[in-house]
């Protein structure tokens, strides 16, 4: 898989140079995505006053470095990158963890459609630097500047599932823009934690934030002013679609929770008959055929205590 660094010394102007080389597929992702949340009518009326409220100045000034590179304005570039809390409703997502005597990894399905395959095909590892040393490590594509998956090394792993709440979304900082803001700036997992966690955000989401010691590993229910932290049963946590804390702000019969259960179950079938260890282990449960969906794009695994990211894309 390709890797990319991202210099963190350099002015946030200056990060994404390399993206003169990827704008064909920086220009097919935005097309692709600006159509769907221009058929749905969201952010648009309101997307200035937003970025000034709840996007930070070294976003902005990325969000316009890319927009050098690409067919769109630095307007479009922000709304693409708010996709997910605009439209979660077409993401799936499994992620579980396993503590056992060996290292603890974080393994995760990222689902997601997209029109000929292309966040499989587009998928690359951001290596975020400064003074020449991985500060993280985001799983993404090109032109997109947020987090849905990502690593610190010898600290931490989050990633992002979708869920639907009875509560209306807000007025906040989206959420794949915090999860970068906690990958870069907390500097513990219990740091990690309550950020990810007491922050409004802009919508529902699910994070599975994944420590290097034993207890560290938690899924987080969000709402986007409540939480609940859920913790491991026994020696694994899994998260799917649905909220198993949260239950009253559970909404019903969505799309998201079609699947859900049976993901859920299915995880926790496999990791009782036999626990996973080896990286081929985790892979071949998120590979089930009744954890994998036809919408997979990425299947990963985190190794939070070495930073390391193994992974495999739909081609």
């Amino acid at each position: 898989m390709e890797r990319i660094i991202i210099n963190l010394n350099a002015k946030p102007s200056e990060r994404w140079h390399w993206l003169k080389d990827y704008r064909k597929e920086m220009n097919s992702l935005f097309k692709y995505y600006l159509e769907d949340l221009s058929s749905a009518g969201i952010f648009q009326d309101y997307i200035e006053t937003y970025k000034t409220l709840f996007i930070n100045k070294e976003y902005q000034e990325e969000i316009k470095s890319v927009s050098r590179y690409s067919d769109f304005s630095e307007n479009e570039i922000l709304i693409t990158n708010l996709y997910y809390d605009a439209l979660k409703f077409v993401f799936g997502c499994t992620s579980f963890c396993v503590t056992n005597q060996n290292e603890k990894l974080h393994a995760r399905n990222l689902d997601w459609w997209s029109e000929n395959n292309m966040l499989g095909k587009f998928t690359k590892i951001f290596d975020f630097k400064k003074d020449n040393e991985t500060q993280y490590s985001l799983v993404s594509w090109p032109g997109f500047i947020g987090a849905l998956s990502g690593v610190k090394p010898r600290l931490f792993s989050i990633t992002l599932n979708a869920v639907l709440s009875n509560e209306s979304p807000q007025f906040a900082i989206p959420i794949t823009f915090l999860i970068r803001d906690v990958l870069e700036k907390a500097k513990t997992f219990d740091e990690a934690v309550v950020m990810l966690s007491e922050t409004t955000i802009a919508s529902d989401c699910l994070l599975m934030v994944v420590g290097v010691n034993k207890d560290e590993n938690v899924v987080i229910e969000r709402t986007p002013t409540t939480f609940s932290i859920r913790k491991a049963a026994g020696n694994s946590l899994i998260v799917t679609n649905e909220y198993l804390s949260l239950t009253e702000n559970k909404q019903t019969n969505d799309t998201l929770q079609l699947t859900a259960s049976g993901r859920h179950k299915r995880v926790n079938e496999m990791i009782k008959f036999k626990s996973p260890e080896s990286i081929q282990d985790h892979f071949d449960i998120l590979s089930d055929g009744n954890v994998k969906m036809d919408i997979t794009v990425q299947q990963m695994i985190f190794n939070p205590k070495r930073g390391e990211i193994h992974l495999k894309t739909k081609k």
